[in-house]
């Protein structure tokens, strides 16, 4: 009787030493929980990617603008390879290919240079500004700046022409500029050796931007005429389209043109 009546005090020590230690796990348990929410939430976090997409849909070969891009975000093992994360890294590209609402943007469905585009059937749109044209002009070594002419320059055209075209009292020989900050879209290809087709780095053509107007103009100093480009430097780009000459309207045809007209437009006869 004396030996069970002295180990009731040792169980009544070890009974809130088990209460503390099963309180201490559950402690532990909630801790290590805590920290599993906050550690899964985190690794969602890190995981999303935002990535450009199309806005609505864009057609094939025509010009990437901002109003054309948003963003969304994706799981990353969700995100196409290489898709663009920038909508400015888009500046200047254009759709190989139609995209639709939704689609991220990736570097495999745009091009930024017509040249690499696979086939004539994917060339982008030129860059015309709605009411203008496109007219490819003559150039060489000498008329052009020696080959240094490229794409997204400006270039002044400058004219040399026998008066006689215009009247027979005492004709001379008078250079005017004619027109000032054409934008150059497009470089005609360099010509080539023969046998060899080594480029020689000097094109024969220029594609440059104007009114319709201008156009015929231009095309008659090119029959009647010697030619010749100033290229501008890239400090004295015009930020905008030119504005057209107010008696030479963007998307009118002035008719017949023919020596008086020159003449009355950029009067060399007195000069």
């Amino acid at each position: 009787m004396a030996s069970i009546g002295q180990a009731r005090p040792a169980t009544t020590v070890r009974t809130p030493l088990f209460i503390l230690g099963v309180a201490l796990a559950l402690v532990a348990f909630l801790a290590m929980f805590a920290f599993g929410v906050v550690f899964t939430a985190r690794s969602q976090n890190s995981g999303q990617l935002r990535v450009v997409v199309a806005a609505r849909d864009i057609q094939p070969r025509e010009p990437i603008t901002p109003d054309m891009l948003s963003l969304a975000t994706l799981p990353a093992t969700a995100a196409p390879p290489k898709a663009f994360v920038r909508a400015t890294d888009l500046t200047g590209y254009s759709a190989v290919v139609e995209i639709y609402k939704g689609q991220t943007l990736t570097p495999n469905i745009v091009s930024s240079s017509p040249d690499q585009l696979a086939g004539p059937s994917a060339s982008t749109f030129l860059p015309i500004p709605e009411g203008y044209i496109a007219i490819t002009v003559p150039t060489g070594e000498q008329q052009g700046v020696g080959g240094y002419v490229a794409t997204g320059d400006y270039i002044n055209v400058i004219a040399t022409v026998n008066t006689a075209l215009y009247s027979n009292a005492t004709p001379r020989t008078v250079t005017r500029t004619v027109f000032t900050s054409l934008y150059v879209i497009r470089v005609g290809p360099a010509s080539a050796l023969p046998k060899q087709g080594l480029p020689q780095g000097v094109s024969s053509s220029l594609t440059v931007v104007m009114s319709l107007c201008d156009a015929q103009y231009l095309d008659w100093l090119i029959a009647n005429a010697s030619l010749k480009y100033v290229l501008l430097s890239y400090h004295n780009y015009a930020k905008d389209t030119a504005a057209p000459d107010a008696g030479c309207p963007p998307t009118a045809a002035p008719g017949v043109i023919g020596p008086s007209l020159v003449d009355k437009r950029w009067a060399f006869t007195s000069g």
